[in-house]
């Protein structure tokens, strides 16, 4: 008899307040990657398959409450509470 395949959830822990937002890109090159956003103020980059942490975007002084990854996953985009909207580079981490 053949076993049945049982989806198994996917649970990224690491913001320490509520997600307010998640992103998926297209599947590109690398695969697919993820983004959330936050009330910590710190939006977190993950490789969209496997959950795993890429990297935090620090800069914002407020909850975070939108965010976007481009069509290649290079660029993301976020928007504050502090009033402020980012773009930054998804490899370096660095704001555009």
């Amino acid at each position: 008899m053949e076993k049945k395949k049982v989806a198994v959830p996917l649970v990224c822990h690491g913001h320490p307040r509520p997600v307010v937002d998640l992103f998926y890109s297209p599947v590109t090159p690398d695969g697919f990657f993820l983004i959330s956003a936050s009330k910590d103020s710190n939006p977190m980059l993950r490789n969209g398959e496997t959950g795993d942490w890429i990297g935090t975007f620090e800069g914002h002084k407020g909850a975070v409450w939108s965010c976007c990854l481009d069509a290649n996953a290079l660029r993301a985009a976020t928007a504050s509470a502090d009033f402020s909207s980012k773009v930054w580079d998804a490899l370096t981490g660095w704001e555009r």
